[in-house]
């Protein structure tokens, strides 16, 4: 598959959200701390759809590692929004669960007006988010495009103290458990699959392993037209998060 016919495939996926992303659906209380936070792909060959970010105090958890909960149980609609980012690429029902979470001050969607949502291999995008009180600490997630279920994640990571100072951090790659990878043209929407619908729910958490944990990468087993282990697999980290206290 050539790299251009797969990045167009990728975008006119993820254009269809963009003009909402431009507004942040939840804001800060008032402005205390900014900090501009940068996030820049470390892939060879795979793009990462728009993150959700985060500022938030010392009780605020991302996601936890291990069984994901069940339909009926307590925290599946949390699971089901990680799902629906990790097999999409929305980032809306994530945005809405961690802005509506205790501990965080301000969660937003990166992205800005003149740069695309999605950011390819080598690129960057960055944003700025405001922090107060008890919340030192800033959390992001955004799905690996080219994935039936994978996201990068860093998880409270101690943002900098005084004006000027700057924090790196690498965020690794996770699979969301809620998707078999297959790796194939007919599961992958990168890849022109449409058997998903992140807004009705239609073709989420089907068939995954159940449990969220560390991704095991791309192995080319999708058959002809699918995921190529060569371009599109990775070893960890697959972002730099950069972090810089500007007010």
């Amino acid at each position: 598959m050539k790299v251009l016919n797969f990045r167009n495939a990728l975008l006119g996926v993820t254009l269809v959200v963009a003009s909402a992303m431009l507004s942040p659906v939840a804001m800060a209380n008032g402005k205390d701390r900014l900090y501009q936070v940068t996030i820049t792909n470390a892939t060879l060959g795979q793009p990462v759809a728009p993150s959700v970010i985060a500022t938030h105090d010392g009780s605020f958890r991302l996601f936890e590692l291990g069984a994901a909960p069940m339909p009926g149980d307590g925290g599946y609609a949390d699971y089901f929004a990680l799902a629906a980012m990790a097999e999409t690429g929305y980032p809306f029902h994530v945005l809405d669960q961690v802005a509506a979470s205790t501990g965080v001050w301000e969660a937003k969607v990166l992205a800005t007006s003149n740069t695309p949502p999605v950011i390819f291999p080598g690129g960057f995008n960055s944003t700025t988010i405001s922090a107060s009180g008890n919340a030192k600490y800033l959390s992001s997630v955004g799905m690996l495009g080219a994935t039936n279920d994978a996201v990068y994640a860093v998880r409270g990571v101690m943002l900098p103290r005084g004006i000027g100072d700057t924090v790196h951090v690498s965020g690794s790659a996770y699979d969301a458990g809620s998707e078999a990878n297959a790796e194939s043209a007919d599961t992958v929407g990168a890849l022109g699959a449409t058997d998903e619908d992140p807004v009705s729910g239609v073709g989420i958490n089907e068939g995954g392993e159940g449990y969220i944990h560390v991704h095991a990468g791309i192995h080319g087993v999708g058959g002809m037209g699918g995921l190529s282990a060569a371009v599109h697999d990775w070893r960890n980290p697959v972002v730099e998060v950069t972090i810089e206290r500007i007010e």
